[in-house]
Protein backbone atom coordinates (compact mmCIF):
# COMPACT_ATOMS: atom_id res chain seq x y z
CA UNK A 1 0.00 0.00 0.00
CA UNK A 2 2.71 2.80 1.01
CA UNK A 3 4.35 1.46 -2.53
CA UNK A 4 1.37 2.44 -4.08
CA UNK A 5 1.08 5.71 -2.36
CA UNK A 6 3.69 6.97 -3.91
CA UNK A 7 3.00 6.35 -7.06
CA UNK A 8 -0.83 8.26 -6.45
CA UNK A 9 1.00 11.00 -4.96
CA UNK A 10 3.01 11.37 -8.26
CA UNK A 11 -0.03 10.82 -10.84
CA UNK A 12 -1.49 13.59 -8.90
CA UNK A 13 1.22 16.17 -9.31
CA UNK A 14 2.03 15.26 -13.55
CA UNK A 15 -1.86 15.66 -13.79
CA UNK A 16 -2.33 19.20 -11.37
CA UNK A 17 0.57 20.59 -13.51
CA UNK A 18 -0.94 19.18 -16.68
CA UNK A 19 -4.14 20.99 -16.32
CA UNK A 20 -2.62 24.38 -15.38
CA UNK A 21 -0.37 24.35 -18.29
CA UNK A 22 -3.17 23.89 -20.35
CA UNK A 23 -5.71 26.49 -18.51
CA UNK A 24 -2.40 28.82 -19.00
CA UNK A 25 -1.88 28.27 -21.96
CA UNK A 26 -5.38 28.52 -23.51
CA UNK A 27 -5.70 31.90 -21.32
CA UNK A 28 -2.18 33.13 -22.69
CA UNK A 29 -3.84 32.47 -26.51
CA UNK A 30 -6.73 33.57 -25.94
CA UNK A 31 -5.91 37.08 -24.44
CA UNK A 32 -2.07 38.05 -24.15
CA UNK A 33 -1.53 36.72 -28.22
CA UNK A 34 1.10 34.89 -30.19
CA UNK A 35 4.46 36.67 -27.82
CA UNK A 36 2.52 35.91 -24.42
CA UNK A 37 1.04 32.40 -25.65
CA UNK A 38 4.84 31.57 -26.47
CA UNK A 39 6.42 32.50 -23.39
CA UNK A 40 4.15 30.70 -21.27
CA UNK A 41 5.17 27.62 -23.85
CA UNK A 42 8.64 28.17 -23.10
CA UNK A 43 7.83 28.68 -19.29
CA UNK A 44 5.64 25.37 -18.97
CA UNK A 45 8.78 23.55 -20.93
CA UNK A 46 10.79 24.40 -18.08
CA UNK A 47 8.27 23.56 -15.64
CA UNK A 48 8.04 20.28 -17.20
CA UNK A 49 11.67 19.33 -17.39
CA UNK A 50 12.07 20.50 -13.56
CA UNK A 51 9.44 18.28 -12.82
CA UNK A 52 10.73 15.20 -14.40
CA UNK A 53 13.94 15.94 -12.95
CA UNK A 54 12.12 15.67 -9.28
CA UNK A 55 10.40 13.07 -10.43
CA UNK A 56 13.39 10.91 -11.47
CA UNK A 57 15.51 11.83 -8.47
CA UNK A 58 12.33 10.98 -6.26
CA UNK A 59 11.67 7.72 -7.77
CA UNK A 60 15.64 6.61 -7.49
CA UNK A 61 15.27 7.95 -3.44
CA UNK A 62 12.46 5.82 -3.04
CA UNK A 63 13.58 2.60 -5.35
CA UNK A 64 17.30 3.15 -2.66
CA UNK A 65 15.47 2.97 0.37
CA UNK A 66 13.22 0.30 -0.65
CA UNK A 67 16.46 -1.92 -1.70
CA UNK A 68 18.05 -0.85 1.40
CA UNK A 69 15.25 -1.75 3.47
CA UNK A 70 15.38 -5.08 1.61
CA UNK A 71 19.05 -6.04 2.76
CA UNK A 72 18.65 -4.63 6.26
CA UNK A 73 15.31 -7.79 6.66
CA UNK A 74 17.75 -10.36 4.77
CA UNK A 75 20.04 -9.51 7.39
CA UNK A 76 17.97 -9.41 10.13
CA UNK A 77 16.71 -13.07 9.02
CA UNK A 78 20.03 -14.68 8.77
CA UNK A 79 20.75 -13.32 12.01
CA UNK A 80 17.83 -14.77 12.95
CA UNK A 81 18.41 -17.71 11.42
CA UNK A 82 21.69 -18.46 13.02
CA UNK A 83 20.20 -17.51 16.38
CA UNK A 84 17.44 -19.88 15.89
CA UNK A 85 20.29 -22.54 15.19
CA UNK A 86 22.30 -21.83 17.98
CA UNK A 87 19.58 -22.14 20.30
CA UNK A 88 18.34 -25.42 18.96
CA UNK A 89 22.12 -26.67 19.30
CA UNK A 90 21.98 -25.46 22.91
CA UNK A 91 18.35 -27.28 23.53
CA UNK A 92 19.88 -30.29 22.18
CA UNK A 93 22.80 -29.91 24.56
CA UNK A 94 20.47 -29.10 27.49
CA UNK A 95 18.83 -32.83 26.72
CA UNK A 96 21.65 -34.57 26.78
CA UNK A 97 22.99 -33.02 29.90
CA UNK A 98 19.47 -34.19 31.38
CA UNK A 99 19.99 -37.63 30.31
CA UNK A 100 22.97 -37.78 31.68
CA UNK A 101 22.26 -36.12 35.19
CA UNK A 102 18.92 -39.11 34.98
CA UNK A 103 21.18 -41.89 34.87
CA UNK A 104 23.64 -40.78 37.34
CA UNK A 105 20.87 -40.17 39.21
CA UNK A 106 19.72 -43.55 38.94
CA UNK A 107 23.06 -44.90 39.72
CA UNK A 108 23.03 -43.02 42.82
CA UNK A 109 19.60 -44.17 44.18
CA UNK A 110 20.72 -47.80 43.57
CA UNK A 111 24.25 -46.94 46.02
CA UNK A 112 22.50 -45.65 48.82
CA UNK A 113 20.01 -48.38 49.22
Amino acid sequence: MKQDRWKLYLKVLWGAVIVLLVISSLLAGLFGGSNSFNAVLAGSLWVVMQLGILTLLFIIVVRLKEWIEDQIASTAGQKNAVAGAELQMLRQSIDRIETKVDRIEKVLDGISE
